[in-house]
């Protein structure tokens, strides 16, 4: 049975309230033409939980879309920051959790396996389970094992009602392939409720069962899925285009002052995706374009040439 959808009537599956998860890491693989359908739509009171996705994070919480975040490190790698997310932070406006890494990529691995709970050791002591202000940041029991004296920590499991990933290839039956890094994001769709795709083609499932290896996020966990292409702007995609450095450079400038983003926001909310691109002009989008054997766009310098 196809899966097939478009990118509306993926978005249509998001409901106020919810809690949802994206995919992608720093500058990369964000499903962000799904974001900025959401802010679009104006659908709030969500709850986040991320790993790193700063992009996803930062733009909701500067639209007000957010009541909740469970979140570990997010920054805006090479421009400081997310000022957006911070302010929010700061002054209370949601809820938040603070984990590292690893103690919520292990909650969503423990959902995965359908587990109430993951345990770690690596926060025992630190800062996030109970520091010197009496703030708890991470919801965890304190735990002795049975078969020891070893003290861990439990942490609940991870299931947002929605996982949103994006990926470089999908087929009708919402297999999706990924090149290159690929973060948690077969973590979080193993935990996800509801797992949708966005993907830059389709192909025959041909095509996909000749390359499995690729094959990130297999189709019988996902729900829906839908093509749109350059749909990580201005992240990358490896082997496909790189991060628009010059729009996260506008975008951060506009985070800077509430007022700014808000007009940064009417701007790229206004009309679907493929006004979006439109605006953004085919020179731009090919000059995004990456060298296909490195998969990066490269720069001549005096020394040769670097990615």
């Amino acid at each position: 049975m196809s899966k097939v959808g478009t990118l509306e009537e993926l978005v249509d599956l998001v409901k106020p309230g919810m809690s949802i998860s994206f995919g992608g890491f720093a500058h990369s693989l964000t499903p962000l033409a799904f974001v900025r359908e959401l802010i679009r739509r104006d659908i709030r009171d969500l709850e986040l939980i991320g790993i790193a996705e700063a992009w996803a994070a930062d733009m909701l919480a500067g639209a007000g879309s957010l009541r909740k975040i469970v979140f570990s490190n997010f920054m805006f790698e090479g421009f400081g920051l997310c000022r957006n997310f911070s302010r929010v932070i700061e002054t209370g406006a949601v809820e938040f959790e603070d984990y590292s890494h690893f103690a919520l990529a292990s909650r969503f691995s423990a959902a995965g396996l359908g587990l109430p709970f993951a345990t770690v050791r690596s926060l025992l002591g630190s800062d996030l389970a109970g520091s010197d202000d009496g703030v708890q940041r991470v919801r965890h029991v304190d735990f002795t094992s049975p078969f020891g004296d070893e003290r861990v920590m439990l942490l609940p499991a991870a299931s947002p009602d929605v996982v949103v990933i994006h990926g470089h290839r999908g087929d009708e039956h919402g297999n999706v392939q990924i090149l290159g890094a690929t973060a948690v994001i077969e973590e979080q769709a193993r935990a996800g409720k509801t797992v949708i795709a966005t993907v830059e083609q389709f192909v025959d499932s041909a095509e996909i069962r000749a390359t499995p290896n690729h094959t990130v996020v297999p189709g019988l966990l996902v729900s829906h899925i839908a093509e749109v292409p350059y749909g990580a702007h201005p992240t990358g995609m490896f082997r496909l285009y790189d991060a628009d450095y010059d729009h996260i450079r506008q975008y951060a400038e506009a985070s800077r002052d509430p007022a700014a983003f808000a007009a940064y926001l009417a701007d790229v909310t206004t009309g679907d995706h493929q006004d979006y691109l439109a605006r953004l002009g085919v020179r731009r989008l090919l000059n995004l374009r990456v060298d296909p054997h490195f998969g990066y766009h490269l720069e001549r310098t005096e020394s040769g040439w670097r990615a």
